[in-house]
């Protein structure tokens, strides 16, 4: 699978990249693979060094089974423009993605809409499946059908220590100039996959986010917050996704987080040997698309996989 896995993963054929305005009006790219009219839509949110090209060979098997996928590249990633790796405010990303699901909505009216939030994406997508989410500008929010977290850090491992967040704080306060100066974000590719192909794929993407202002950091501590007090207010179908290997999550304590989780439908599924990102995993990849699609389908009463 290996080598057919990087070609397909780089393939652009596969899918649509379109832009959509922003809630600042800034096009906001999004790449989108077609499906099937009776079947649900997935959209995607990604991690913080990735950008949706990273779920392209999933999104593939989706779209194969008949599951359209969404996947909008977050600002200043991906392939936006912009200021790389900056964030004035995290109400900011949640006003985008509320676009992007009216989009979706209206797009494929009737259909189910299931929310995936990969790694960082799990602290928006949580956030946002709240059954009191409340929008940023008081507009409605499509209904969702399911959320999905893949290896969701809402609780991790990696961290600034005490001194460097004392900077981004002081460095906020101080305005504008040193609120925007950049850090290198404290993931190492080995942290994603052992796999050697898919690591000289990170390491050589030139999307990839390495670093983030000072800004982006102070704003995702209160994201994180609001995720972590998200779990008692998620009653949709949730289905968490693990991986045992995992050096970006802290899995004991998303398991306590996921505990508190009311919805009646929930389920966790760990991949004991898989390393956090189990995109990159040849030995694991069709099993974890398989449940993706067997959930997102059961979304969709009648349908068969």
């Amino acid at each position: 699978m290996a080598n057919d896995s990087l070609s397909i993963l780089t393939d652009k054929s596969s899918h649509q990249v379109r832009f959509v305005a922003g809630s600042d009006g800034q096009p906001l790219a999004c790449r989108v693979w077609l499906g099937r009219e009776e079947l649900p839509v997935a959209v995607y949110l990604h991690g913080i060094e990735g950008h949706s090209q990273w779920f392209q060979n999933t999104a593939n098997v989706l779209s194969q089974r008949g599951i359209a996928v969404y996947a909008p590249d977050r600002r200043g990633a991906g392939l936006n423009q912009g200021e790389r790796g900056h964030l004035q405010k995290c109400q900011e990303l949640l006003a985008d993605i509320e676009i992007i699901l009216r989009l979706v909505a209206a797009e494929n009216v009737g259909r189910p809409i299931v929310l995936v939030g990969n790694c960082w994406g799990g602290k928006l997508a949580s956030v946002l499946a709240r059954v009191d989410y409340r929008c940023t500008d008081a507009k409605f929010l499509p209904p969702l059908a399911g959320l999905i977290l893949i290896c969701p850090a809402i609780h991790t491992k990696v961290d600034f220590d005490w001194r460097i967040k004392l900077d981004i704080g002081l460095s906020v306060l101080k305005g504008d100039v040193p609120s925007r100066a950049q850090l290198e974000i404290p993931i190492e590719p080995t942290m994603f996959t052992q796999d050697p192909m898919y690591l000289d794929f990170i390491k050589n993407d030139p999307l990839r986010l390495i670093s983030a202002s000072k800004k982006f950091f102070f704003e995702q501590f209160f994201l994180t917050v609001r995720a972590k007090r998200s779990a008692g207010k998620l009653t949709l179908p949730t289905l968490l996704i693990e991986s045992g290997r995992d050096e970006i999550v802290d899995v004991s304590l998303l398991d306590r987080w996921f505990a508190n989780v009311p919805a009646p439908d929930k389920t966790k599924k760990l991949f004991a040997e898989a390393a956090h990102s189990i995109e990159f995993d040849p030995l694991w990849f069709e099993q974890y698309c398989q449940l993706l699609v067997e959930w997102i389908i059961a979304r969709a009463p009648g349908a068969v996989a």
